[in-house]
């Protein structure tokens, strides 16, 4: 009978601790999946203002990587929210009086006349993206003239998800 005992307590340690392996092993899936749409998002950020040329308006210098940041009619900030169930993403962005969506429907047609209502309620991630243009840079003291650095910074809205999910980009163009 003590035999029994002991080999049932050895039996549940193992398995509480098993258990708790699992546990920990799904929500660090979880943050890596969150990561890699914050890296995902960051790079499309990147890619989209490195599309404009050097002396539109679309990247002059300003923005902050700590605050939403408005130059005259500029937004250098935006909301991006991902349907899990419906494969929905959109993009809110600031607009005078109010916000405009841009919603990426799953069949790969884009409505950006507000037709479509943005992924909203359960199985939606939501991030929200900041980003800082600066001309002429300073890099380990040194100003890089004629250079623009463009920092993007995405950070996950679910405050559910420990540790905070933030992933930080630059690039430099001239």
């Amino acid at each position: 009978m003590a035999e029994l005992l002991i080999a049932v307590a050895v039996m549940t340690i193992g398995l509480s601790a098993m258990a708790g392996l699992v546990a920990q092993s799904l929500k660090g899936t979880e943050s890596a999946r969150y990561m890699a749409l914050a890296t995902t998002l960051a790079s499309e950020k990147l890619e989209d203002l490195n599309r404009w040329t050097a002396v539109d308006p679309h990247v002059a210098t300003g923005g902050s990587l700590t605050t939403d940041t408005t130059v005259g009619t500029l937004r250098y900030y935006d909301d991006i929210d991902l349907s899990n169930t419906t494969g929905q993403v959109s993009e809110t962005v600031a607009v005078t009086g109010g916000y405009s969506t841009v919603v990426h429907m799953a069949t790969g047609e884009v409505d950006n006349n507000n037709n479509t209502a943005a992924p909203s309620g359960v199985g939606v991630v939501a991030f929200h993206r900041r980003w800082l243009i600066e001309a002429n840079p300073v890099v380990n003291s040194i100003t890089m003239t004629g250079i623009r650095r463009v920092t993007v910074i995405v950070t996950l809205n679910n405050t559910s998800i420990r540790p905070v999910v933030t992933y930080q980009m630059s690039t430099v163009r001239p």
